[in-house]
């Protein structure tokens, strides 16, 4: 009961205290503070574990369409969960990502975190994973990286089998937690979001070639009406 009290006690203290850790992230003694603060969190609520999160399913779509989805990362704030902004800083020669920074973060929990992250595509593995910079080692994450396995399905006619795994280890206990409570749903929530984005994507392919039908058929009709016009011209 006592370390339940505990616990309750420092939430309550952690509420106030992440604000100002966000206003003043470069301030000296906030950097202390939480040093401090964190000690005292991992001797009452323990150490952060890593948390392993694995999510399948057969999307009826290509695997094409499905990669190029996932590979967009600087389009993740348009339709992506937990991803508030996405700067791609450098590409491949195919045009993929290798490098990015984005911010991360669960506003329900109060979670915020700039990360930087080396990006591998690879469509003829249909692999795309990103895992943690080593140039942003000091932040609310100790490790985290996602892994995508993109494959056309082996039952399903037309469809693609899509596998993520997200690894996440907190430094913050309390995060943790917090973190905890919804860990069961990321995973799912993720895979769902790029289902919608696939669809998306696959509506403007089959658009694509209606518009171009469209266009060549009154290409067609405007070539037709022209000819009858000059052959009516020629009669008179």
């Amino acid at each position: 009961m006592a370390a339940r009290r505990t616990a309750t006690l420092l939430l309550n203290s952690q509420a106030r205290f992440v604000p100002a850790v966000s206003a003043s992230l470069n301030a000296q003694p906030v950097r202390q503070t939480r040093t401090l603060f964190d000690s005292l969190l991992s001797s009452t609520l323990g150490t952060c574990s890593l948390r392993s999160m694995v999510h399948t399913k057969v999307l009826p779509y290509s695997a094409a369409t499905v990669f190029k989805a996932v590979s967009d990362v600087a389009g993740y704030p348009t339709f992506l969960p937990y991803t508030i902004s996405s700067n791609v800083t450098s590409r491949d020669a195919a045009g993929y990502p290798t490098r990015a920074s984005l911010k991360v973060g669960y506003a329900t929990l109060g979670i915020e975190e700039d990360w930087e992250s080396i990006v591998r595509c690879d469509p003829a593995q249909g692999i795309i994973e990103a895992r943690s910079s080593e140039r942003h080692s000091n932040g609310l994450f100790e490790t985290l990286s996602t892994k995508w396995l993109i494959a056309p399905s082996k039952t399903a006619v037309d469809s693609t089998a899509v596998r993520l795994n997200v690894n996440v280890k907190f430094r913050n206990p309390l995060y943790d937690q917090m973190f905890a409570q919804v860990e069961s749903k990321v995973a799912s929530t993720m895979v769902s979001a790029f289902e919608k984005r696939v669809e998306e994507l696959h509506q403007k392919q089959k658009m694509r070639p209606e518009r171009m039908a469209e266009s060549s058929k009154d290409g067609r009709d405007q070539l037709q009406q022209t000819c009858i016009c000059d052959h009516k011209s020629l009669r008179r």
